[in-house]
């Protein structure tokens, strides 16, 4: 790739895992120029060019513990629609996970890479009663 250093305006190196979907990159290159289109780059014509929203922080995801007896008792509602997400989870067999406090009937989609990279992908349905 050869881009001009006097048109980028900033370049971002991911060292880590990037993940796009079912994909995983080892790293990413995430040039941006002065004027937002980098016209000038001569990109190999074999390279993956996506767009995306940008750099993102990292997001943790809350996921309940009930272990006490306040925490079972408590009387807060848990009305989240994401149950469960963990990016680099191992596991063999079961998983176990806390549902919302919203009564209806829900589909989970557990999806994940096998250590050669074959992407899989499972639905579920479950029901939420009061």
């Amino acid at each position: 790739m050869l881009v001009n250093p006097n048109n980028v305006k900033k370049l971002d190196v991911v060292i880590d895992d990037y993940y796009y979907g079912a994909a995983i990159y080892d790293g990413l290159l995430s040039f941006s120029s002065f004027k937002g289109d980098l016209a000038e780059a001569n990109i190999d014509p074999r390279a993956v060019v996506l767009d995306y929203e940008g750099m993102q922080l990292q997001r943790e995801f809350y996921s309940p513990v009930y272990e006490t007896a306040d925490q079972i008792s408590s009387r807060l509602p848990d009305f989240r629609n994401l149950l469960f997400w963990s990016p680099n989870l191992e596991t063999k067999g079961q998983l176990n996970f806390y549902t919302s406090d919203v009564v209806g009937k829900y589909i989970g989609v557990i999806q994940g890479l096998s250590k050669a990279g074959v992407p899989g992908s499972k639905y579920f349905q479950f029901e939420v009663k009061k």
